[in-house]
């Protein structure tokens, strides 16, 4: 027996002390079943019509006697048996919804590299037990980067698990235009009760809400009925909580109290695993060279569109080409991007520690200012250790002192043991030394 099992026979035993008339209590009373409780609404059955209204003017006797016991704020609600069935398989009716997941988005097919590590495993960590240790799962950064690609890979994955895990993807702009559509059709309680009863709830761009208060009020609402039943949810903004305008404070005060993830841009190693990855998928039955690659992650790696965009370009390049080759060389490739991309000799600039962190910063698309920063976000850390390491090798006589004053203000420590992980790192990984040699090309 469940505590809301006990609690209603605690009452019934009460009641049944303090009425007078045990007739009454044995031909109407000892029907009644205790069925739900949602939020603060608990349903009683009866068997009959006739006992329903037996019952009916006791009502507020009970529900007073309930919440003395419970030490709630409970309203009683009496349906008889066949009601309370109909309004299930009503219900049930409302769950048979389409859960807008993209099947082709999975945790398979994303590319995972520093940039989005942490994000990519904090949603494989709610996807394999949701609603458990984060939720919400609050996932921000700029467009293109793969959050809505993690969204449906942790649906996809949840329910590869549990067919019956009832899943549902959808936009802020969506859910407030759904919210507006059942107002217009009375139909407001349904679309309470479907959201009430997702067990993963995944919504993309929640900045759209940011000034609909309607809106906010009823996703606020929802958002602390699934938090509080043990329910996944999983959000993704362009910005973290505390920089979302407009969004009501006990809003973002609930997005903030999960777990808060970003992804950056992608960094050249990354970039150039995505290519890889999409030229999979694309099925390319004709080789492209390495230099190729590491051209398009060098200058199209803004973001994940715009690396798919740009070899997208190519395989049509190659498509319209008339000419036949064997494979797709660099020439080719600064063919097929001549109008985006001016193939002009860089001109060699003086060896300085500025010149130095501002290549390394355009290479991985940061700022300067990035570099010389305390982050600790991964790709900047990446550009701030080579920039250090570059400084170190290509400027003759400067002292490991100089160039922490020149990156921040760091100890000579913190300079030596960066400038000593690239050097391990060069030696292991034939991307990353690739990269700086990409750099260390456009310097010298």
């Amino acid at each position: 027996m469940n505590n809301l099992d006990t609690d209603w026979q605690k009452t019934l035993n009460i009641f049944k002390n303090q009425i007078d008339d045990k007739i009454i209590f044995d031909s109407f009373f000892t029907t009644l079943q205790v069925k739900d409780i949602i939020d603060s609404d608990v349903t009683i059955t009866v068997d009959t019509q006739w006992s329903l209204d037996g019952v009916s003017p006791y009502l507020e006797k009970l529900e007073e006697i309930y919440n003395t016991l419970t030490s709630g704020h409970y309203q009683l609600h009496l349906e008889t048996e066949d009601e309370y069935n109909k309004s299930i398989q009503q219900k049930n009716d409302l769950m048979l919804f389409n859960d807008n997941l993209n099947s082709d988005l999975k945790f398979e097919n994303f590319v995972v590299g520093n940039s989005n590590r942490i994000a990519q495993n904090a949603s494989l960590a709610v996807a394999m037990k949701p609603g458990i240790s984060y939720s919400p799962l609050f996932i921000h950064s700029n467009s293109g980067l793969g959050k809505t690609h993690l969204l449906n890979a942790i649906g996809n994955y949840a329910k590869s698990k549990d067919p019956f895990t009832k899943v549902l993807f959808t936009t802020s702009e969506n859910f407030v235009n759904e919210y507006i559509q059942s107002l217009s059709n009375h139909t407001i309680d349904e679309f309470n009760y479907k959201y009430r009863h997702i067990d993963i709830l995944l919504i993309d761009d929640i900045q759209f809400m940011a000034t609909k208060e309607s809106s906010s009020e009823i996703f606020f609402n929802i958002f602390n009925s699934l938090i509080s039943n043990k329910k996944q949810i999983v959000i993704t903004s362009d910005k973290p909580p505390r920089d979302l305008r407009g969004m009501e404070s006990r809003l973002v005060s609930r997005f903030a109290s999960g777990l808060t993830v970003s992804i950056d841009t992608p960094e050249f190693e990354t970039s150039k695993a995505i290519l890889r990855k999409k030229i999979e998928i694309e099925n390319v039955d004709y080789p492209i060279t390495e230099e190729v690659l590491d051209f398009i992650a060098s200058h199209f790696n803004t973001d994940v569109r715009e690396l798919e965009g740009s070899l997208k370009r190519l395989l049509f390049y190659k498509l319209i080409c008339e000419e036949k080759r064997d494979c797709i060389d660099l020439n080719f490739a600064l063919e097929a991007f001549s109008d985006t991309y001016k193939n002009q000799p860089i001109q060699k600039k003086e060896l300085t520690v500025s010149n130095i962190k501002k290549c390394v910063a355009d290479y991985y698309n940061l700022t300067v200012s990035q570099i010389n920063s305390k982050s600790r976000t991964s790709n900047i850390i990446v550009a701030r250790h080579i920039s250090m390491y570059l400084v170190r090798e290509l400027i003759k006589d400067i002292s490991f002192i100089q160039i922490g004053h020149e990156f921040g203000g760091r100890d000579h420590s913190t300079v030596m043991k960066a400038c000593d992980k690239v050097q391990k790192k060069l030696e292991k990984d034939l991307n990353y030394r690739q990269a700086i040699d990409d750099i260390k090309n456009k310097l010298v």
